[in-house]
Order: C-alpha cells, then sequence, then structure tokens
C-alpha cells in the first residue's frame, strides 16, 4: 500500500597485525544459534525451528563457515573480506580458511584498543567499510580516515583524514571513481559534503556541496547502474531527511522524496525502477519500503521491527537488516535479517537479541551486511554487532533451491 507516514515533531600482549594464532576457523554451536531459529549448520544435525519463523527457509538455509570479524565485502569472483580490528581478512573457499590480505597501521593504546572487543566498541575502533577496487587496490573507512593499499601492498596508507563530525558511514566505488558524503554531529549549520575521488582514491576534493543548513549529513551516495548518477541518502530530522539523484557531473542533486522519515535511509537497493530501501526512522514506525524513481510514491511492503542500516544483494537474493535502537515505536530488541528473492516477498531469515551493554555507549544491535559487489548467487554472508552469540562473529550462508 501507499504510506501515509508524517513527520513526528521533532590482558594484552602486542601481536604482529597478522598473527595466524588467530586465523582458526570456529563454528558456532548448535544452542549458539538458537538465536538464529531458521538456520541449520550443515555439517551438524538440524537446529530445531520455533515459532512463527519455522518456514521452509529453515530447509534452504545453511550456515556452512563461522568465524570472528566484521563483514567488510563480497566481491564479483566470490572472494570474502572481513575485519578483525585493524586487520583485513580475504577467505577464497566460501569461509572454509581466511588469510591475511592488508592493514591499518596500529600502534600503542590504538593497536590495543582495536584488541578489546568493548572498548573498540565504545571508541569505535574497527574497520567500518572497505571495497577492492578494479585496479587491484583497496579502501578502507577507519576511525580516523580513509586509507589505501595498492595491489599487493598489505600496509595501508591514510589517504584522507576526516576534517570534522566522524567517519563516513561508507562510500561507493563507480569504476576509477569513489564517493562518500561528511557524517556525523556538528554539521547541521555547516555546508555539508560529498567527496569524490577520480583515482581510485589516491587523492580526494570537494565534489558536491549542500546549502547551509539543508541537511544534517549524509548517510550514503549509491551508484546507480540503470540510470547513471548517483543516490544520495540524507538525514535526520524534519526537512534536513530525503533521497535525491546527483547527476554524472555532481552538479545538479534532484529531490525525488524529502521531509518526513518515510525517506529517511542508510542503506538502498537499486533496481530498474524503483529502490528499495528498510527505514531508518528512530521516532516512528519502520518498513521495508520501494521507492518509485520517477514519482516518489512509497509502498509499504513489511513493518519491521527497527530501523535498518544495511542491505545487500547476492545473485536474486536481497537482504536487509534491522537494528535494535531506542524508538518509542519499535520495542523489539532482537535484529532481525530479511530477505527477498527478486525483490518480492520479504521474509525473515535470521534474528538476534541486543546484548546486555548500553546501545547509547556500546553500540546499537545490528546485523552488518557487506558491500557486495554482485557476488555469485546461492550464497551470503553477514556478521554480528552488539547481539548476543553473534558479536564480531561472521557467518558464511548456503541457499539450497
Amino acid at each position: 500500500m501507499v504510506t501515509s507516514c508524517e513527520t513526528p515533531p521533532e590482558t594484552l600482549m602486542y601481536q604482529s597485525p597478522f598473527d595466524t594464532r588467530s586465523l582458526k576457523l570456529t563454528m558456532l554451536s548448535t544452542t549458539d544459534l538458537l538465536e538464529c531459529p531458521i538456520m541449520s549448520i550443515a555439517t551438524r544435525s538440524p537446529v530445531r525451528t520455533t515459532g512463527t519463523i519455522a518456514t521452509e527457509c529453515a530447509k534452504r538455509h545453511n550456515v556452512v563457515a563461522t568465524t570472528s570479524g566484521r563483514a567488510l565485502f563480497a566481491a564479483a569472483n566470490g572472494d570474502l573480506y572481513l575485519g578483525r580490528g585493524c586487520r583485513i581478512f580475504r577467505s577464497q573457499d566460501n569461509g572454509g580458511s581466511w588469510h591475511a590480505d592488508c592493514f591499518v597501521p596500529s600502534f600503542g593504546w590504538k593497536h590495543h584498543c582495536s584488541r578489546i572487543r568493548p572498548v573498540a566498541r565504545l571508541l569505535r575502533w574497527y574497520i567500518a567499510a572497505f571495497r577492492v577496487l578494479a585496479d587491484g587496490s583497496r579502501l578502507a573507512v577507519a576511525r580516523d580516515g580513509i586509507y589505501r593499499a595498492a595491489a599487493n601492498e598489505q600496509s595501508m596508507t591514510r589517504v584522507f583524514a576526516i576534517p570534522r563530525g566522524s567517519r563516513p558511514l561508507n562510500f561507493s566505488v563507480d569504476g576509477s571513481r569513489v564517493l562518500f558524503g561528511e557524517y556525523g554531529s556538528g554539521l547541521e549549520d555547516a555546508e555539508v559534503l560529498i567527496y569524490v575521488s577520480d583515482d581510485f582514491g589516491q587523492t580526494f576534493h570537494e565534489g558536491y556541496r549542500f546549502p547551509r543548513g539543508d541537511i544534517r549529513h549524509v548517510h550514503n551516495v549509491i551508484v546507480d547502474p540503470y540510470n547513471g548518477g548517483y543516490w544520495v541518502l540524507v538525514g535526520d530530522f524534519g526537512r534536513q531527511t530525503g533521497i535525491g539523484r546527483l547527476s554524472p557531473d555532481l552538479k545538479h542533486l534532484d529531490w525525488v522524496g524529502r521531509g518526513t522519515q518515510c525517506v529517511r535511509a542508510v542503506s538502498a537497493l537499486v533496481d530498474k525502477e524503483s529502490l528499495v530501501y528498510g527505514t531508518d526512522s528512530d521516532r516512528d514506525r519502520n518498513f521495508i519500503v520501494r521507492l518509485d524513481k520517477k514519482s516518489g510514491r512509497i509502498d509499504e511492503l513489511v513493518e519491521v521491527e527497527g530501523s535498518s542500516l544495511y542491505s545487500a544483494r547476492f545473485g536474486s537474493h536481497r537482504l536487509i537488516s534491522t537494528c535494535v535502537e531506542p524508538n518509542p515505536y519499535c520495542k523489539s530488541n532482537k535484529s532481525v535479517l530479511y530477505g527477498s528473492t527478486h525483490g518480492g516477498d520479504w521474509k525473515r531469515l535470521a534474528a538476534f537479541q541486543k546484548d546486555s551493554l548500553s546501545p547509547r555507549y556500546f553500540q546499537f544491535g545490528t546485523l552488518v551486511l557487506p558491500s557486495a559487489e554482485d557476488p555469485p548467487d546461492g550464497q551470503y554472508f553477514y556478521s554480528g554487532q552488539a547481539v548476543r552469540k553473534l558479536d564480531n562473529q561472521a557467518a558464511v550462508v548456503n541457499i539450497r533451491d
């Protein structure tokens, strides 16, 4: 149906960056996966399913490997990448083994902080986003900026220091071009910027400037492979929220939706005629919705338990996860992973309960989906953040037709 939502009122030892002792693959126990009732471990007896999500999906979705880390990137050739503190690892066998790929240099207290999970969560000291570019270089968003390693290099070098606000939530890659928007508090009265690189992330410069006070910050800049240009997602309140189309030359931005929590989003799946995303409201009900690119019409597809920070496409399978954050209209304490084939019916695939640490200081509970560059069908990859039994654990899941 067409949405009718409105905007409400306003003991530590030093280890080298690649200590292979930490690379041993672990498998979650059957008991651990009861929080995720429709999944089973393929190499063990099936996990029983319970409640309303004991569906046919339980027979088709199988966790084949788990290990520690944060899901970061799924490449078109099937390679998977995850982060452990300031280190990044790659798997070329569907999560069966992980090998050192690159790292953000860290010394002294920074190195130690990245290895103590509660402290890393408190200080946000971990790799938040990562991509492999067409020239083989790697880019990562760390706590203090954007880091880059050329092909075959392991040590990354900072190429962009965050001048204000906090690090960007993510970045997008369009051939040799890389884009991200300014994010964080203290930008409400500023001219918020979108930065761009046209040399595979070696240098960055201003690409687009929002009028002073127009938005709070940028959530995402997403490439449109069908129509060209970029979709810009901004927040957070009142007129600040919006989804607009930015021209390929970065000179013109046309708003398709503006001024309601219905167009407050952090991630979106781009189709030929529409965007599909989970809303990111902390003050209203949340839905997975479809936004028509031309008319701006919004259709609610399914109401969900909380706000959404992540979405990903794995072949014909689309994923959107929800977040546990304070919201008077969303009382659930579980982060839920939703899945759909070709964007049709959305079904619950997994649910994990928020852990006992404060969401204000130690992060909201969510299921982290990686950036996905058209990876092969039949498999997906995600990790947990601030949720029981899956915090900083990544799972590789096979889908059987």
